[in-house]
């Protein structure tokens, strides 16, 4: 059986421009008092699924390729490097990797990732991955690869929620108080203020992030119509509705469109 296929068009404006050279990328914030991931209102509900759908998507970005930054360190720079360059976008062509894509007003449907201990590594004073998702009630990994002392912050929509010291290579601090509720979780170390990445933490399982050719899907997604968002730290945040239908591919095709410099 041939599945129809919806396609779906999103634009939106770039809010933030490119970071001038030798001075660190301007991340994107989020501003107005409603959090870019909200938690459930109610507990989200593992159900059966005798009836789903799937949706497979790809975001994508025009105009020209913003430029990334280049930091000359002062601090550590025998472990750091003498400069550094800020890569806060990865593409192929107009296709962008690391945007994270998730449903809203979804509180009943597939069970839970499985995982819950997530690894955030600084090497080289960068953080590794940059941006990566996961599920409330997990546990962050921090470790340090480099052979210098790193306080690695995570803030959550801009309150701290704690400061993590790691004074030597190879140490792993476990912490626990990240991943308590849903939202994005902005990192940062406090000793190297270029250092820099995000965790988007969710209370339902219906998330992903784009590969390095731009492409998601999400599936296992019971039959209704859901707010479907896509965010990237330099290019902001776009949401739009979506329907999902029993045994329907929907196709989505998201375009972020920034400002020329």
């Amino acid at each position: 059986m041939r599945y129809p296929t919806l396609l779906l068009i999103l634009l939106t404006a770039c809010s933030t421009s490119a970071s001038s050279p030798d001075a660190p990328s301007r991340p994107f914030h989020h501003r107005g008092d409603a959090p870019v991931i909200a938690p459930l209102a109610t507990p989200y509900k593992i159900v059966p699924l005798p009836a789903f759908g799937r949706i497979a998507g790809s975001v994508t970005f025009s105009g020209p390729t913003p430029q990334d930054s280049i930091t000359h360190v002062t601090t550590d720079a025998d472990v750091c490097g003498a400069t550094l360059v800020d890569v806060s976008i990865r593409t192929r062509g107009p296709r962008l990797a690391g945007a994270i894509v998730w449903l809203s007003g979804i509180t009943a449907g597939k069970p839970m990732p499985y995982a819950k201990r997530f690894d955030l590594m600084t090497q080289g004073c960068r953080l590794i991955p940059r941006v990566q998702t996961a599920v409330v009630g997990g546990t962050v990994n921090v470790r340090n690869a480099d052979a210098t002392t790193h306080r690695t912050r995570f803030a959550r929509e801009g309150e701290e929620i704690v400061t993590v010291p790691e004074t030597e290579d190879g140490q792993i601090v476990p912490a626990e108080s990240v991943l308590t509720t849903a939202g994005l979780v902005e990192v940062t170390c406090v000793v190297h203020p270029w250092t820099r990445g995000w965790i988007a933490a969710f209370d339902q399982p219906y998330f992903t992030t784009t590969n390095e050719d731009g492409q998601f899907t999400i599936d296992s997604i019971p039959p209704g119509r859901y707010r479907l968002t896509t965010w990237h730290e330099r290019f902001g945040m776009v949401t739009d509705s979506v329907t999902v239908s029993k045994g329907v591919t929907t196709s989505i095709m998201t375009t972020f469109r920034r400002a020329r410099p």
